[in-house]
């Protein structure tokens, strides 16, 4: 026969919890996938205005091709940025909370092991690390995608 031990209360509520997932989402997978869209949206655009078949063109076909590239890694750019934003309110967020959860039990007890909710808030905060880290990187990248878009010319061999 089972005993049912009380449930712990959760240091977070359910809307929190989707929140925080749409927060890590973003960092993890929308920054990242903007870079993607963008580098793979640049270069299939540049591979089609400069060259045809395999003879490289010294003017792009499409007539506004910079301004098309600059375009796309400024959505781009503002996407990822967004994304990672949000990674890293959320990596704030749980940060406070963990603070809060720690004065909180300082003030009750001073039990050396940790409650399910510390630990929950803790294992969340380290997700929203790496989400943020991750979102910010992809910022730096696209940032250095863009710097290289602005340096070599549109049909050059470089691009």
């Amino acid at each position: 026969m089972q005993t049912l031990v009380p449930e712990e209360k959760s240091a977070l509520t359910q809307s929190e919890k989707r929140r925080l997932g749409l927060c890590a989402g973003a960092g993890f997978f929308f920054a990242p996938g903007a870079w993607l869209l963008q580098v793979m949206v640049s270069e299939t655009i540049s591979a089609q205005a400069c060259s045809a078949g395999s003879i490289p063109r010294v003017k792009p076909v499409y007539p506004n091709l910079d301004g098309w590239l600059y375009g796309t890694s400024i959505a781009a750019f503002a996407v990822a940025a967004i994304c990672a934003a949000l990674a890293v309110y959320g990596f704030v967020f749980l940060t406070r909370k963990q603070k809060q959860l720690n004065e909180e039990r300082s003030n009750i007890e001073s039990s050396e092991k940790p409650s399910r909710a510390d630990e929950e808030v803790s294992r969340k905060r380290f997700l929203a690390l790496c989400s943020a880290l991750i979102g910010c990187g992809f910022v730096v990248g696209l940032v250095f995608t863009v710097l290289a878009e602005m340096f070599f010319q549109s049909c050059s061999q470089w691009h």
